[in-house]
């Protein structure tokens, strides 16, 4: 069940404001993400190999390319977050790191009572407001540097890793198929056999050198086209559908829920209103 989604863009990426009560399947983002929980079903997300449980005084970053999931309430009940989505870049560029750093060095963030209720603050900004104008992006940029600072501050014994970077040359070339052709349908025994790898070997060094299974990485690239299509697109659903290899708009329609916790329809209209 979704209710409303809302869409603000900046020099930092975008924020959503999403009230969802659907799960999210394991998925990953080209961005950063920061997850807030303002209000009613708050849920726990799995991001990598350990389990965040958002609420007032926790909310969950994720690196560029990493697995999450989001399970929610089981009675319908939906909740409010604020979902950051930030140009890694411009956060490297902006906090003086490196290339290959990592934003984030554990994904549960402590929240102090005051960042939560400036959260909160923002989320009131921006209801009030069609788009993000000048002062609007710099009181965001702010925001997120806080945040930023307060993930530092969870976690400051752990060392900051560098971003797992695709060494193997095979994983490199099935990566760019992938790219190339977003568009069609796929077949990862032929993907395999293009880099010179059976099935299984393809599947334990795409994991081992990316940390994503292929299908979750394939997921992410269709996201991020299908994203671009509803946005800057006057097609209608189905040709959107159709262009990325779906056989009919309801599969299409569930991918998309799925990852992003609300139906295209619903997405696009959000898109639109403050094109």
């Amino acid at each position: 069940m979704t209710e409303a989604i809302r869409l603000y863009w900046g020099r930092f990426g975008h924020v959503s404001v999403l009230n969802v009560a659907s799960d999210f399947v394991t998925h990953a983002h080209v961005e950063a993400h920061i997850i807030i929980w303002l209000e009613g079903t708050a849920g726990e997300m799995t991001i990598g190999r350990e389990t965040v449980r958002l609420g007032p005084g926790t909310a969950a970053g994720i690196n560029s390319f990493q697995p999450h999931s989001h399970a929610l309430s089981r009675d319908g009940r939906p909740g409010l977050f604020l979902a950051f989505y930030i140009d890694p870049n411009w956060a490297r560029r902006r906090r003086d790191l490196r290339s290959t750093a990592p934003l984030f060095s554990a994904p549960a963030i402590t929240l102090e009572p005051w960042l939560h209720k400036a959260a909160a603050n923002l989320l009131d900004h921006l209801s009030d407001n069609e788009s993000i104008d000048d002062i609007a992006n710099y009181e965001i940029e702010r925001f997120i540097d806080s945040v930023l600072d307060a993930a530092d501050a969870s976690a400051p014994q752990v060392a900051r890793a560098r971003v797992h970077c695709v060494q193997d040359f095979r994983v490199r070339k099935a990566i760019q198929l992938m790219k190339a052709n977003v568009c069609e349908r796929i077949c990862f025994d032929e993907v395999a056999r293009s880099v010179g790898l059976s099935r299984p070997h393809f599947f334990a060094l795409f994991k081992e050198q990316t940390n994503l299974t292929p299908n979750v990485y394939w997921n992410t690239l269709r996201m991020e086209e299908a994203v671009r299509q509803l946005q800057w697109s006057q097609e209608p659903l189905i040709s959107v559908a159709c262009n990325l290899g779906f056989t009919t708009q309801g599969n299409f329609s569930r991918f998309f829920r799925d990852h992003v916790g609300v139906p295209p329809t619903l997405y696009r209209e959000a898109a639109r209103a403050i094109s």
